[in-house]
């Protein structure tokens, strides 16, 4: 009993400790922010006369005229007028279809512009052979892995983004090695006049020898080389998908996605471990349903500086249709991002999930994939059906250039290299509840989590981030740990 009331005290002290840290970075960010030299007195207006675009060779002009907050003939507010163009010129670059975007701005008299958008496009077809580790970070591969190098997918991939110059996506992979992975994917953005609906259809399928079938002591056990089944097929699965999705205004996005997989695995795993499926079940077949919602005002979505994002998601797995699973999930998170000024910033974010408890193994929720962590712990899987975490990091912008390789470079697109360096402290901390009976992964759940640690973070062409980071957790254990994943 004592036990049981000082497991939730701990989980009370930890929430007041991450709200309380949360809102002391709110209240205590600052921002500065240039205005615009040319700008009249706050009390006037301005009229946007004319808005040429250039550079834009495939790309459709109302894909771009899209993310503008205004159109030729409105008049603005003079005190509005910098943070309207600014969070265009936003917009734009966070299309992802665009390596530069620059807004140059002509004043005709006191109260009349011109707007010229310079742009310069991506590379948008990317036919690439894939050689893609299977662990989740580079230190689950070091550490727990051994640094097998055969733990790697490999095949071809194709990515064409910005077909017909819609801004519309197609993705087809093909990967062999550690297991058989097809996947085929098509996005259509924007499929009304409006620009408001859209469409995304997709399917996979994955074929498994060596996998994945449980996990002691916050580290998963694969199937082995020496095992006497790994020749045999232990795992296939199907699965398909549509996603509508709104996007009613600038920033805010709805999705709704049906969803369905079949997944079979072989006896032997289910004898390994009777609840991958649960009950020694060696199938699962469900239809899922989910809802999501974002808010995304980030001035830079790959490596955002300033701006708030938002998300929140419900779903339910499993419709009745075939009674293999009943799973409901809640996630919500919020991120901050702010200028402090003087090349300093500020970014926080805090977040959690709730799920439901009595599902089979292959359902669980859990700390570790992705960048959903506490640094210092990416070597583990903390898995459970409720957790909380809050990730906080300031940095300071230590370079920012961009080198022009010119004619040793002969694709225009590629001639202009940016890069930039932040050096940044972190603090991070979280909460696992446990699954009921599930002792064999107790060490890290019903109890804090947190880190402390220093970092840099290079961010180079398309805004392709490299994180080196050294932490120090609550577990006594000092990590480096280098990573490509976004931040939060």
């Amino acid at each position: 009993m004592s036990y049981s009331r000082n497991v939730r005290l701990d989980r009370l002290k930890f929430i007041i400790l991450a709200l309380t840290l949360l809102s002391g970075f709110i209240v205590n960010a600052q921002i500065s922010r240039d205005r615009i030299s040319e700008l009249q007195d706050s009390t006037g207006f301005t009229k946007i006369r004319n808005i040429a675009i250039s550079g834009n060779d495939k790309t459709k002009e109302y894909i771009i005229t899209r993310e503008l907050r205004f159109n030729e003939g409105d008049v603005i507010p003079n005190y509005q007028l910098e943070d309207e163009l600014q969070r265009s010129r936003n917009n734009v670059y966070n299309t992802n279809l665009f390596t530069t975007v620059e807004f140059e701005t002509q004043i005709i008299d006191s109260a009349l512009m011109d707007l010229h958008i310079r742009l310069e496009e991506r590379w948008y077809v990317w036919p690439s052979f894939v050689l893609r580790p299977i662990d989740r970070n580079p230190v689950d591969w070091w550490v727990n892995r051994g640094k097998d190098l055969s733990r790697v997918r490999l095949g071809p991939k194709l990515d064409i983004y910005n077909v017909r110059g819609r801004k519309e996506s197609l993705r087809l992979v093909a990967l062999f090695g550690f297991d058989r992975t097809l996947i085929t994917q098509y996005s259509i953005p924007y499929i009304d006049k409006n620009q408001k609906h859209g469409l995304t259809f997709g399917a996979s399928s994955v074929t498994n020898k060596k996998m994945r079938y449980e996990t002691v002591d916050h580290v998963s056990n694969f199937i082995e080389d020496s095992s006497e089944f790994v020749d045999q097929v232990n795992r296939e699965a199907w699965s398909g998908y549509i996603v509508y999705t709104y996007r009613p205004s600038f920033y805010d996005y709805h999705y709704l996605t049906v969803q369905g997989y079949d997944l079979q695995i072989s006896d032997d795993i289910a004898q390994l471990n009777p609840n991958y499926l649960g009950n020694g079940n060696t199938r699962q077949t469900a239809l899922g349903l989910a809802y999501s919602y974002i808010s995304d005002k980030r001035d830079n979505r790959n490596y955002p500086l300033t701006g708030s994002y938002k998300f929140g998601s419900v779903e339910k797995l499993g419709l009745g249709f075939f009674n293999d699973v009943n799973l409901w999930r809640l996630n919500i998170q919020f991120q901050k991002f702010t200028d402090l000024g003087k090349k300093w910033y500020l970014s926080t974010s805090i977040g959690g999930q709730i799920s439901t408890q009595d599902v089979a193994y292959f359902n669980y929720t859990e700390f570790g994939d992705d960048n959903y962590y506490v640094r210092g712990f990416e070597q583990f899987i903390v898995e459970g059906p409720h957790n909380i975490l809050t990730k906080n990091s300031i940095k300071r912008e230590i370079l920012q250039t961009k080198f022009n390789l010119g004619r040793f470079m002969p694709l225009k697109k590629f001639r202009k290299i940016p890069f930039a360096i932040y050096a940044k402290a972190f603090a991070d901390g979280g909460y696992v509840v446990n699954y009921g009976n599930y002792e064999i992964n107790s060490r890290l759940t019903d109890k804090p989590l947190y880190s402390l640690g220093v970092g840099l973070d290079i961010v180079m062409l398309y805004d392709i981030t490299l994180r080196l980071e050294y932490s120090y957790n609550s577990e006594g254990q000092f990590r480096f740990a280098p990573n490509v994943m976004a931040e939060l």
